[in-house]
């Protein structure tokens, strides 16, 4: 990974943090619907978890393209299902999640109709409104262009 993208994704993550509440967007039948989710960053992408009966959970089932947004921050990922997030499959999240956020972990833990949503980012473009500096990252193609926008004061 070359400096300017690994200062673009660093930036990115520190942008977000955790237990981040974004806007999730997916695609329907009918067009788009959007709404908001809790994040956990790791391991490069990015979680949160519903219902297994809900409709962004359908909406995924059937159109795996999303995006995420807050502030100036755009990312654009593939959305994979998978199981309740304290299953084995997902211990390593459930892991990170009950040691760095344990009042989050206790929603979810009993309830068996969770589900953990992995998105693997695609694309992210982002601008720091304090300066005005930010990038364009390419996951893909493991590249980031920096950008100027021109703050107003």
């Amino acid at each position: 990974m070359n400096e300017t993208v690994r200062t673009a994704t660093e930036t990115l993550r520190e942008q977000i943090g955790q237990d981040k509440i974004m806007v999730l967007a997916t695609r329907n039948g009918d067009g788009v619907a959007a709404r908001t989710v809790n994040i956990y960053t790791y391991g490069g992408c990015f979680y949160f978890i519903t219902e297994a009966d809900s409709n962004k959970y359908t909406q995924i089932s059937q159109n795996a393209q999303v995006a995420l947004s807050i502030d100036a921050i755009q990312i654009t990922g593939c959305a994979t299902l998978l199981e309740h997030p304290c299953s084995a499959s997902n211990k390593l999240i459930a892991a990170f999640v009950e040691k760095q956020l344990p009042q989050q972990f206790a929603r979810y833990a009993a309830e068996p109709v969770m589900r953990l949503i992995r998105v693997n980012p695609v694309s992210a473009s982002f601008i720091l409104l304090e300066t005005g500096a930010g990038y364009v990252i390419d996951f893909a193609k493991n590249t980031a262009i920096p950008i100027q926008h021109e703050m107003q004061v």
